[in-house]
């Protein structure tokens, strides 16, 4: 079965609207994160709040998220939008990469976790 030149046309017009989108997309997420983790770092290092356990918490929480929002999204634009995949190169790049975006992934939720049982 061959696929007529409008319906390639359509598909390839499709792809491009999705491509223009996550690029957009992954802007919007580094902006809103900066200025939402800005805001909470702003809040979570008054001197009221420095010896509370609990806003030291959400203060790593905020720190892990920043972190995230600044690696793990430009490394998925560059995958998704310019098919630089940093990933593929070494095996031993690749491995240390996963585990560090995985781990700041999951310690963002665990700290919130802990936050939640010091209360």
């Amino acid at each position: 079965m061959s696929l007529s030149n409008a319906t390639i046309a359509e598909i390839n017009a499709l792809n491009y609207a999705n491509e223009i989108f996550y690029l957009f997309w992954a802007f919007a997420l580094i902006a809103l994160g900066t200025i939402g983790h800005s805001l909470s770092i702003y809040v979570f290092t008054r001197p009221i709040l420095r010896s509370n356990p609990c806003a030291c918490y959400f203060l790593s929480a905020t720190m892990t998220g920043l972190f995230v929002a600044y690696v793990n999204t430009p490394l998925r634009l560059l995958q998704y939008i310019y098919n630089y995949d940093v990933f593929k190169y070494s095996t031993a790049s690749c491995k240390i990469l996963t585990w560090i975006l995985l781990c700041a992934r999951a310690l963002a939720s665990w700290f919130i976790v802990l936050a939640s049982i010091d209360r």
